[in-house]
């Protein structure tokens, strides 16, 4: 990989566990406008990073057949109203490179993010959902690797073991903060709510990254979301090392 604070090459994964079909990935009722011009033939509620129904983060899944208006499809996010709708249709099949760098086979597809008022240009819960959507439809997929061209360049969804599937995400490294660009440190801590001593500001990309001393400090926050709201920044990443096995690293996001 490349020195940190350079954009690339870097890649970040994503180890996301769930079983292979579980019983809360449920079909929608379809709105008015999906009924009304056919051009949604299947829309799904997946809740991903959980192993529990009704929990974890949700997204719904368009599957299309072919690609739609970009008007349309934020009308079909604004009424499903969650944080992400995700919209995919089918570009073919190639020679893909795994995770490991292997060459493979793998199919291809379009993949596009709504929040309920604008597009995004990345969205990490929603393409794990699209991902589950497809590998677990019936029959299954001739591959165990997807290949989603995006906005932000090539992703790839490989199915492991037990149905965890493998999500590959560029990386955006964070940058030192420059003297009066943002927030100082103690704005930071003021507005998490936080003793000006716990707070570690580690830079930024998009998002402002601030480093806690432990997870129940993250689970804990209750930040001042105008005072947030006014920073220069998407949002802000908290963060901290894992407390058991489960994670490496728990992280919300605020913005």
């Amino acid at each position: 990989g490349e020195e940190p604070g350079h954009l690339g090459s870097m890649r970040a994964r994503a180890l996301c566990r769930a079983p292979h079909r579980p019983p809360w990935l449920r079909a929608k009722s379809f709105s008015s406008l999906v009924m009304a011009d056919e051009r949604c033939p299947a829309l799904l509620h997946v809740d991903s990073f959980t192993r529990v129904a009704f929990a974890g983060n949700p997204a719904a899944v368009c599957l299309l057949d072919a690609p739609a208006d970009a008007t349309w499809m934020g009308a079909v996010a604004a009424n499903q109203n969650l944080s992400e709708t995700a919209f995919m249709w089918p570009t073919g099949a190639s020679e893909v490179e795994g995770l490991e760098g292997e060459p493979a086979r793998g199919e291809t597809f379009e993949l596009r993010w709504f929040t309920p008022s604008v597009e995004v240009d990345l969205c990490g819960h929603a393409t794990l959902a699209a991902a589950h959507a497809l590998f677990s439809a019936p029959g299954g997929r001739e591959s165990p690797l997807l290949r989603f061209g995006t906005r932000s360049g090539e992703l790839v969804a490989a199915l492991r073991g037990e149905g965890c599937i493998e999500l590959e995400f560029p990386a955006s490294p964070p940058r030192p903060l420059l003297d009066g660009v943002g927030p100082t440190r103690g704005e930071v801590a003021l507005a998490l709510g936080l003793p000006v001593d716990k707070v570690v500001v580690v830079g930024a990309s998009d998002d402002l990254l601030v480093a806690l001393p432990d997870a129940g400090a993250v689970a804990a926050l209750a930040p001042d979301l105008h005072a947030v709201s006014r920073w220069p920044y998407r949002g802000v990443i908290v963060t901290a090392a894992g407390s058991g096995s489960e994670a490496d690293f728990v992280s919300r996001f605020f913005g």
